[in-house]
C-alpha cells in the first residue's frame, strides 16, 4: 500500500492558536517583553511532579520528572523580575491584556463569563520556574466563517507564555526568562473533518481576524499553532509548535499517514494472537557484547553503561514492518527512548547491522532463548534512567495492538512529528491561590463589542 486516501480514514483535525498580545508588558508584572542577547543572572532549579488536589499525579508531569533534569535559567533585569523567578507573588492582571482578550472573544461571538478564575496548569519541563503556567478561561462557544462554512470555537483562554528553550543537553536544560509571562490568547476550535488545505484556510482566517484588531504581536514566534489530529479508532494526538502555515498542511498529511500506518501495524499484531512481556523477558547482556565490533556498543561499554535486551515473543518482522515509507514501530520506540537521553535502540529486524555481527546475534539468541518467530530489542544506558526507558518501551509494545495512541508530539523542521510526552490528564489544573477572582463588568463587555474592527475582506 503506497498511497493513503486521506478522505477515507475518518481524519479529524482541531486547531489551537496561541497568539502573543501587544501589551508592552507581561501579564502579572510590569516587565517589558524584550528579547535579550546578554544575561546578567543565572540560577538553577530542579522540578518534580506533585499530586493534584485530589491526590492524582498528571501522566505528562510524571514523564517529565522521570528524566530528572536540572534546569538552568538565564535572566536579565530589563525583561524579568522576582515574579518570573517565582520569588514574589504575581501582581494584578494586566488590564490591557484583559481588554484585548474580551475584544477577540466578542469578535468570535463567544459567550464571555462574568467572572474569570485564574488556574495553575502543571508544566514541569522547565519552561516555567514555578512548575505551572497561569491560565484563565475567558469565553466559550462562538464561530468563525471559512469558505461559507461555520467552524465552531470551543474556548478562549488568556495565559502566560513559557520561557524560551535555549538548549537541551545531557541532564541539563537551559531557558531564558525573556518570554516567560508574556500575555497570550489561546483559541481552541472545534474539530473539523480532515482536509488539510481547509484547515490551513481556517488558520489563515483566524490569523487575519487577530491581525485586524491591531492589538497582537507580530513577527516569527509570536503566533503558534497546535494541531489535534485523530483518525477512526485512534486516540487524539496533539502536535505542538507549528510555526508557519505552509508547514501546517504537510504536518497534518504526515500525521494522518503515521496514524493510519500504526493502525495497519496494530491489525498485523492482532492477527498474531496474544503476546505478553514480563520481568522474565528482560536480560542484562553487557558481558555478551564485550568483544562486539559495533562502535556504538564499544562506546557504551567504555562509558560503563549497562546493556539490556528485551525479548518479545511472536514479534519477528513487526518492528521493521513499514505500511508506508518511514512509518514503523521500531522508529516509534527509537523516538521514545531519546527523551530519556538514550541514543536509540537496536531491534532484531534490522540486525546484523551497525557493527553488530552474526556471531553477536547468535550469542544473544542463545541467552534469550529466542525461537524462530520471536524478536528482541537492545538498549544501553545508566540506571535508573535505563529502567524508566525499558518500562516505557514495554508499555509502548503492549499498547501497539491498540493502533495510534493519544500522546503529545512536536513538529519537526522536515514537516514530520516526533514524540514529546504522554497526553496530560485532568489532574494538571488547579486554582491559583495568589490571585482573586476577576470580574467582567457590563461596561467592559459593551466596550469590547463596540471595538470589533471591520473584517479582513471589508
Amino acid at each position: 500500500m503506497s498511497e493513503l486516501e486521506i478522505d477515507k480514514i475518518g481524519l479529524k483535525v482541531g486547531l489551537e492558536i496561541h497568539q502573543q498580545l501587544d501589551t508592552n508588558k507581561k501579564l502579572f508584572c510590569n516587565c517589558k517583553p524584550i528579547e535579550n542577547t546578554e544575561y546578567t543572572e543565572k540560577f538553577t532549579r530542579k522540578l518534580r511532579a506533585a499530586k493534584s488536589e485530589l491526590g492524582k499525579i498528571d501522566p505528562a508531569a510524571l514523564f517529565e520528572s522521570s528524566k530528572s533534569k536540572t534546569i538552568v535559567y538565564y535572566a536579565n533585569q530589563n525583561s524579568s523580575c522576582l515574579v518570573e523567578k517565582d520569588d514574589e507573588p504575581p501582581h494584578d492582571l494586566d488590564v490591557k491584556a484583559k481588554e484585548i482578550a474580551l475584544l477577540i472573544s466578542s469578535a468570535l461571538n463567544s459567550k464571555i463569563f462574568s467572572e474569570i478564575h485564574v488556574m495553575r496548569k502543571t508544566v514541569i519541563d522547565g519552561s516555567n520556574t514555578s512548575g505551572f503556567q497561569r491560565t484563565m478561561l475567558v469565553a466559550q462557544g462562538g464561530q468563525i466563517m471559512v469558505d461559507e462554512k461555520k467552524v465552531g470555537v470551543q474556548s478562549i483562554c488568556l495565559e502566560e507564555d513559557a520561557g524560551k528553550l535555549i538548549k537541551d543537553e545531557n541532564n541539563q536544560r537551559f531557558f531564558s526568562l525573556d518570554r516567560l509571562g508574556v500575555p497570550l490568547v489561546e483559541i481552541a476550535l472545534e474539530p473539523v473533518s480532515g482536509d488539510p488545505a481547509f484547515v490551513r484556510k481556517i488558520a489563515l482566517t483566524l490569523g487575519r481576524l487577530l491581525r485586524v484588531t491591531k492589538k497582537v504581536a507580530r513577527g516569527i514566534g509570536t503566533i503558534r499553532q497546535d494541531v489535534n489530529v485523530s483518525i477512526d479508532g485512534g486516540g487524539v494526538v496533539e502536535i505542538k509548535g507549528v510555526q508557519q502555515l505552509e508547514q501546517l498542511e504537510k504536518i497534518i498529511e504526515y500525521e494522518a499517514k503515521r496514524q493510519y500506518g500504526l493502525k495497519l501495524i496494530s491489525e498485523k499484531i492482532n492477527s498474531l494472537g496474544t503476546y505478553d512481556i514480563t520481568e522474565n523477558d528482560i536480560f542484562t547482556i553487557s558481558n555478551l557484547l564485550e568483544n562486539c565490533n559495533s562502535g556504538i556498543i564499544k562506546k557504551s561499554l567504555e562509558n560503563e553503561n549497562m546493556i539490556k535486551a528485551i525479548r518479545v515473543k511472536k514479534f519477528s518482522g513487526i518492528f521493521g514492518y513499514e505500511p508506508f515509507p518511514g512509518i514503523r514501530l521500531g522508529r516509534e520506540i527509537g523516538q521514545l527512548v531519546r527523551f530519556f537521553g538514550i541514543g536509540g535502540v537496536f531491534h532484531s529486524d534490522e540486525l546484523p547491522n551497525y557493527g553488530i555481527e552474526d556471531n553477536d546475534i547468535q550469542k544473544i539468541r542463545k541467552q534469550l532463548e529466542i525461537e524462530q518467530h520471536d524478536a528482541f530489542l537492545i538498549i544501553a544506558g545508566k540506571e535508573p534512567t535505563l529502567d524508566f526507558a525499558v518500562t516505557s518501551i514495554i508499555n509502548r509494545i503492549k499498547n501497539a495492538k491498540n493502533g495510534p495512541l493519544a500522546e503529545t508530539r512536536a513538529a519537526t523542521p522536515t514537516n514530520e512529528t516526533i514524540f514529546l510526552r504522554p497526553r496530560p490528564g485532568a489532574s494538571r489544573m488547579y486554582p491559583e491561590t495568589d490571585i482573586p477572582t476577576i470580574k467582567v463588568s457590563n461596561n467592559e463587555l459593551d466596550n469590547a463589542s463596540s471595538m470589533i474592527p471591520k473584517s479582513w475582506d471589508e
